[in-house]
């Protein structure tokens, strides 16, 4: 019985973490306590967009095109999936033989220590 009770509230906490009026005032009130959470979520959502994108690019031959990239995420994503928890659009940087998906992170500024980062080669 305890088990469901807790498993209800975590569900419930998540699902209010999935739209973004909710998600600002949830951040607010238990910021810290919350962060590693926030952090797992972006993972996952790092490698699921990481996914589609070497998904599409197997089927192309082509990664998308980082001026295009905004784009590119809105046109494959709804717009709560295109930012991370922290409200902020993922970012995309390609080169030669790979590319990576970014999330600027808590502190909503790239190039900083709590960045996270998904990086893959090329799939072709």
């Amino acid at each position: 019985m305890v088990t469901r009770l807790v498993l209800l509230i975590i569900m419930g906490f998540a699902a209010a973490l999935y739209f973004p009026d909710s998600r600002q005032m949830i951040i607010d009130r238990v910021g810290p306590h919350v962060e590693p959470v926030l952090i797992w979520s972006a993972e996952r959502e790092i490698e699921r967009v990481s996914e589609v994108v070497r998904r599409e690019a197997r089927e192309t031959y082509e990664l998308p095109r980082t001026r295009d990239w905004n784009a590119w995420l809105t046109a494959h994503f709804t717009a709560d999936a295109t930012t991370d928890p922290w409200g902020t659009l993922y970012a995309y940087r390609a080169w030669a033989d790979s590319f990576a998906i970014l999330s600027e992170g808590p502190d909503g500024e790239l190039g900083t220590e709590d960045d996270l980062r998904f990086s893959a080669h090329r799939p072709f």
